[in-house]
């Protein structure tokens, strides 16, 4: 369940937007570290929109939970 209100779907649009660009508009190796970054800018961005989300990690999986 989401405990906190946050609108993260500009973000991930910017990224994607970023992404189109490294891909077909620029060439050679700043398109390389344009994409580089673009892929640690997606990860911050998975990250700042999972942060301070309950876990619930004892409701089942493969060793069932937190119960050992």
């Amino acid at each position: 369940m989401r405990t906190h209100s946050r609108t993260t779907w500009p973000l991930f649009a910017a990224v994607a937007l970023v992404a189109l660009l490294g891909l077909f508009v620029l060439h050679g190796t700043i398109s390389g570290v344009v994409l580089f970054a673009d892929l640690l800018a997606f990860i911050g961005v998975g990250v700042y929109a999972l942060a301070g989300e309950d876990v619930n990690d004892g409701c089942g999986g493969i060793a069932g939970g937190t119960s050992f």
